[in-house]
């Protein structure tokens, strides 16, 4: 009985430490972790570039780390470039938007009527009306929370700026004296103890990104192939845009596809509404199946045990609980059995 209660409070203490060190102290010591895997990464390639050009070790780790973040910066820059010209194209199409939307909308109307016999000119007309209400809504609360985001965002931008230069430098000076940091961990127990928890914690959370990547490759495949087949002209760059929405724990694939089916039914396109409907259940299916033997199997836990983490991470840390749930439940589990 007394045994089985030390275990208990060692278990308790433990998840205790663990949320107090994820909730407070990761937020500040992230920066020195994305480092230090960047350092672990490159660390190899340096040494053997040292080895063979006879150049000393801190230039190469400035060369590789600033060749690492212009590569990364040029993709951000192209991405943030192509989605300007994105919305400029929205913009200067807006009218044209408007008319095929206002078309669409009475199209609507006409099926409404079809099937409960409300006219369509009245139900248009009754909407129009409200339109001017809600455009004035928009513009007093609306508008000025957006302007406030906008502001928010800009000083994001700037943390963003500074933890990015931060883990530059970083990784520049872990990378220069590596070994030696390495070998100061591997001799001091504690250090021992962390190099541990974060190798089983590190090859986790890999394969927690390799099976996430694997269920967002065979869903794109399935979407595209889907909306091939049904004769979608954007095949490919709408089934990979389900598929990358599907990866994230707050959209899914039935963001897109069930409003997509509900419009076509709307249309009276009942064969194209059937067909995402089928695209849809497929998906959720194969996650359903894939995601607890993937992670179950990669993190050596139950698909039980991986499910009940995440459930319970985003009822603790909120949005990022998917991750942070399962980091959470292998931290707690390496500690206990380590010490």
């Amino acid at each position: 009985m007394k045994e089985s209660v030390q275990k208990i409070a060692k278990i308790l203490g433990i998840t205790l430490a663990v949320y107090v060190c994820i909730r407070w102290l990761l937020p500040l010591v992230i920066p020195f972790f994305i480092a230090f895997l960047l350092a672990k990464l490159l660390n190899p390639l340096v040494g053997k570039l040292e080895e063979k050009l006879r150049w000393k070790r801190s230039i190469w780790s400035s060369l590789l780390v600033g060749l690492l973040f212009l590569m990364l910066g040029f993709l951000v820059v192209v991405f943030v470039r192509t989605l300007l010209v994105q919305i400029k194209t929205v913009v200067e199409n807006l009218d044209s938007y408007k008319r095929q939307t206002g078309d669409f909308f009475y199209e609507c109307c006409c099926q409404v009527e079809n099937f409960t016999g409300i006219q369509a000119d009245m139900i248009h007309d009754g909407v129009q009306k409200q339109i001017p209400g809600l455009m004035q809504h928009m513009k007093s609360n609306v508008v000025p929370v957006l302007m406030n985001g906008t502001i928010s965002y800009a000083k994001s931008l700037f943390v963003w700026v500074g933890i990015c230069f931060v883990v530059i430098i970083s990784t520049i000076l872990i990378l220069k004296d590596y070994q030696k940091i390495r070998t100061a961990l591997e001799c001091h127990p504690i250090g021992q103890m962390g190099l541990r928890v974060c190798r089983r914690t590190y090859e986790a959370g890999g394969a927690y990104i390799k099976a996430q990547f694997i269920i967002m490759l065979i869903i794109t495949a399935v979407c595209v192939a889907g909306l091939y087949l049904s004769g979608n002209e954007y095949a490919l760059l709408a089934g990979c845009g389900i598929g990358i929405c599907d990866a994230m724990p707050f959209l899914g694939t039935g963001t897109i596809f069930v409003p997509w089916a509900v419009i076509e039914m709307m249309q009276g396109k009942y064969m194209l509404a059937a067909i995402y409907t089928v695209i849809y259940t497929i998906c959720s299916l194969l996650r359903e199946i894939l995601e607890p033997k993937l992670l179950g199997n990669k993190l050596g836990m139950h698909p039980l045990s991986v499910i009940a983490s995440i459930y319970v991470g985003l009822g603790v840390y909120g949005l990022w609980g998917f991750a942070l749930g399962p980091l959470s439940y292998i931290l707690i589990r390496e500690i206990y059995l380590t010490i």
